[in-house]
C-alpha cells in the first residue's frame, strides 16, 4: 500500500531516467525514454504508430485501453510533441532493431498487436532496476517538475503535457522541489538587503 500512495506522488528525475536508460534491455529501454522526455502516457504510448512520427515530432492519433482503440482522452492531447535529437537517435536505432510489420505499432507485441505495458512494468523493468518502478505517469510528472526546475513557463509545460487547463499541469505535474523554494527564499532576502 506504501508503494503504490507513493507511485501517485513520484515523479522521475533525471538520474532515475538514466538509470533506467543504462540497464532496461529493449524495448523497455526505448518507451521509457520516450514516456520520460516527452510526457506520452502509457495508452498514447501503446497506440503509437510509426506513421504518427515524422523523425522530429510525433502526433498523437489515437489511445489503446486493453483491447479498445480510440481517440485522445482530450483535444489538446492530439497536439504534435516535439522529439529531442537523442531520443531522435534512439528511435532511429529501434526501428532498425524492430522493423515495422502489420498495423506499423511502434511498441508491437508479438503478434504484431500494440505491446502491453503492464506486462512490461510487472516482467521486465523492476527486474533491472531493483525494484525502483513508480509507474507510467511518474514520467509526466517527472518531465513537468523538471521543466519547471529549468524555469520553463507554466504555460510552456502546460503545453508539452497537453494539458487542456494550466491548473491540471500546476496542480498535479509539478511536484514542490525545497531546495527550488530556499534558493527562491534566498533571492528574495537578497533583493530586500
Amino acid at each position: 500500500k506504501t508503494k503504490i500512495a507513493a507511485s501517485h506522488e513520484h515523479a522521475y528525475t533525471l538520474e532515475e531516467v538514466a538509470d533506467m536508460m543504462e540497464k532496461l534491455p529493449e524495448p523497455a529501454r526505448t518507451i521509457c525514454t520516450l514516456a520520460a522526455f516527452t510526457g506520452l502516457s502509457r495508452s498514447e504510448l501503446r497506440g503509437l504508430k510509426w506513421e504518427d512520427y515524422n523523425g522530429d515530432s510525433i502526433k498523437v492519433q489515437r489511445k489503446v485501453v486493453g483491447k479498445f482503440i480510440g481517440a485522445p482522452k482530450t483535444d489538446a492531447r492530439e497536439g504534435d510533441i516535439h522529439i529531442i535529437p537523442p531520443v531522435r537517435k534512439m528511435l532511429a536505432k529501434y526501428k532498425i532493431d524492430f522493423p515495422p510489420f502489420g498495423d506499423g505499432w511502434i511498441f508491437r507485441g508479438i503478434k504484431g498487436g500494440p505491446l502491453n505495458l503492464d506486462d512490461v512494468s510487472r516482467r521486465t523493468i523492476p527486474h533491472h532496476i531493483n525494484g525502483a518502478w513508480f509507474g507510467w505517469h511518474s514520467f509526466r510528472r517527472g518531465l513537468g517538475t523538471r521543466l519547471n526546475e529549468a524555469g520553463v513557463d507554466d504555460k510552456d509545460i502546460q503545453m508539452v503535457l497537453r494539458h487542456a487547463d494550466v491548473s491540471t499541469t500546476m496542480a498535479y505535474y509539478v511536484k514542490p522541489n525545497q531546495e527550488a523554494a530556499k534558493r527562491g527564499l534566498k533571492k528574495l532576502s537578497d533583493a530586500m538587503q
